[in-house]
């Protein structure tokens, strides 16, 4: 399977869920043939004033924006190959400190308390992952760059597509502001 190539399924999956009417689901690794041109690009966390090439921290796969107020519910990096703790903590931690995320690097995203990022692995490693949630939720209060406004950390694991669609989707529900009416 190409790098990439999951997450855009996954997207595809999410975007026409009735849930998520009323919100984006943005995406990198998509295919210009076929996905909506204002729908993929890259979802980047970035620092400083300006949005140029060193200033970039981290690339995301996926976010649920809403279309109304423009707010970042879920921000999601699925780690298709690898559960390295290294891998995982860079990705967490380079978006907590950056300054900004921005969307095809001309739409800028707005993450806060509302917002949950969810990094997810194709891993059983269960423990190590719960430890390294434990971890990085105990210490993001003690950043201080805008992006460590991000209200939640969700680490999860995956064993197979569908119990990827599964564990997105429900936490996806969750982190929506009428989470309550969603999954009942």
């Amino acid at each position: 399977m190409a790098h990439g190539e999951l997450t855009a399924r996954m997207a595809r999956k999410l975007s026409p869920k009735p849930e998520f009417r009323g919100y984006d689901v943005l995406f990198d690794h998509g295919d210009k043939e076929i996905d909506l041109p204002d729908k993929v690009g890259r979802i980047v966390s970035w620092f400083g004033s300006e949005y140029k090439r060193d200033a970039r921290l981290a690339f995301l796969d996926i976010a649920v924006v809403s279309r109304d107020s423009g707010k970042v519910f879920a921000l999601i990096e699925i780690e298709e190959s690898t559960s390295k703790p290294k891998v995982l903590l860079g990705d967490v931690l380079a978006t907590l400190l950056g300054d900004k995320i921005t969307f095809q690097g001309k739409r800028d995203l707005k993450v806060g308390r509302w917002t949950k990022l969810i990094a997810i692995a194709y891993t059983n490693e269960t423990a190590q992952i719960a430890f390294l949630r434990n971890k990085i939720n105990r210490l993001r209060p003690q950043l201080s760059a805008p992006n460590a406004a991000i209200g939640q950390i969700v680490m999860d694991t995956f064993g197979g597509e569908s119990e990827l669609e599964t564990k997105l989707t429900e936490a996806i529900k969750r982190a929506l502001p009428n989470a309550d009416s969603l999954t009942r």
